[in-house]
């Protein structure tokens, strides 16, 4: 399925309010000389984390190239320590430099106490949005006290159905088979709404 969310309207439940607020914030900021931004993202999978880091980020920098994606496992003692060797230098893109880590918590702990220092050391106009599926309480302390931190929550079944209906014209019944299923994860919700097109939907994708 070619879809992805292009704002903040495109999201249900918590992570719509969340995306709104924090992109506000950033279109204020983005243009202030001192502004750094530290956010995490954490609650269970599928609810919208990374995507509102992208759309985020996004607004923070104005084009993709100024943005860095990462897996947690990916950050190693060795790139944090790149990382830090290039923080007096801009994006060659926009005013803006972002990092994303998905699942932040996956990082070594090795890494996590460098990732420590690059935080404190974040100069402006640089941004590291982190996400998680642990509760907060499951990571350091030293994390915690680093970001800004906002759990996201899963959207109730009534509102993942409303949102198939309203997206795809997806018959009712359907669509609350798909959303009860999902468990509240709308990346399963969206992955189960793929193959009934795929099988049944026709032309309505």
């Amino acid at each position: 399925m070619n879809w992805r969310p292009q704002s903040a309207d495109d999201l249900i439940g918590q992570a719509r309010s969340v995306c709104a607020a924090q992109a506000s914030k950033a279109r204020r900021v983005r243009d202030v000389r001192n502004a750094a931004c530290k956010l995490l993202l954490y609650g269970p999978p599928g609810v919208g984390k990374t995507t509102v880091a992208e759309l985020v980020a996004r607004e923070l920098t104005g084009t993709a190239l100024g943005i860095e994606s990462f897996n947690g496992k990916e950050v190693t003692v060795d790139a944090v320590r790149s990382w830090m060797e290039t923080l007096p230098y801009g994006s060659l893109f926009s005013n803006w430099s972002v990092k994303i880590i998905n699942e932040l918590d996956r990082c070594s702990k090795d890494a996590q106490d460098i990732l420590l220092t690059y935080l404190d050391k974040l100069p402006p106009g640089k941004a590291l949005i982190g996400t998680s599926n642990l509760q907060l309480d499951l990571l350091t302390e030293r994390f915690q006290t680093r970001f800004q931190s906002i759990k996201l929550t899963a959207p109730g079944t009534e509102e993942i159905a409303d949102f198939l209906r309203a997206h795809w014209k997806v018959p009712r019944d359907v669509a609350l088979r798909i959303a009860v299923g999902s468990g509240g994860c709308v990346r399963a919700a969206m992955a189960d709404l793929e193959t009934w097109l795929d099988v049944e939907g026709g032309g309505l994708l």
